[in-house]
């Protein structure tokens, strides 16, 4: 199973179409299911976030659609949604094998996902971005936006809940 981003709609008739757009701006996404069938989907975007990606959830027959900010779990086999998370503005995610859960911020605070119920949202620690950079086992690493060019570090523990940063929000700009 696989699944990528298009740059541009297909060609009408290239592949089979499932349109899960309400109106607006959309993400198509092409599918590969277990029996090799390529389709494509057409995902709404949140506009909250220019966020779009996509990535199979490890261990599972699922993919993680973001588009926009707003998050679609996928079935490629039955060519579904079977969710949405109940954030519209990720602007960034990722999966935490040792966890399993999903690590996303909107830029401002992180957030811990179990598919996609939103299980733990943080206090506000960014000026306004954050990106993350690597993980090792539950520590998520990134630089948050301290109002410099370079930003500042962080590393937050997804079991613990504990984020450390030698620039903190609450004490520098509230």
């Amino acid at each position: 199973m696989e699944a990528e981003i298009l740059d541009r709609p297909p060609l009408s008739g290239d592949f089979e179409e499932h349109n899960f757009s309400m109106s607006g701006n959309t993400l198509w996404v092409k599918f590969l299911d277990e029996d090799y069938l390529e389709w494509v989907g057409v995902f709404s975007q949140s506009g909250w976030s220019p966020f779009n990606t996509v990535f199979r959830i490890p261990n599972e027959k699922k993919f993680l659609v973001v588009a926009g900010g707003q998050g679609y779990f996928v079935d490629p086999n039955k060519r579904e949604i079977i969710s949405r998370t109940e954030w519209d503005g990720i602007n960034n995610i990722l999966y935490n094998d040792e966890t399993g859960f999903l690590v996303a911020t909107d830029g401002l605070c992180l957030a811990l996902f179990k598919g996609p119920k939103l299980k733990w949202s943080g206090e506000r620690v960014s000026a306004d971005g954050i990106s993350f950079t690597g993980q090792s086992g539950p520590i998520i690493k990134g630089v948050l936006n301290d109002l410099t060019d370079e930003g500042c570090k962080f590393t937050f523990n997804a079991i613990t809940r504990e984020f450390k940063a030698a620039w903190i929000l609450s004490e520098n700009w509230g």
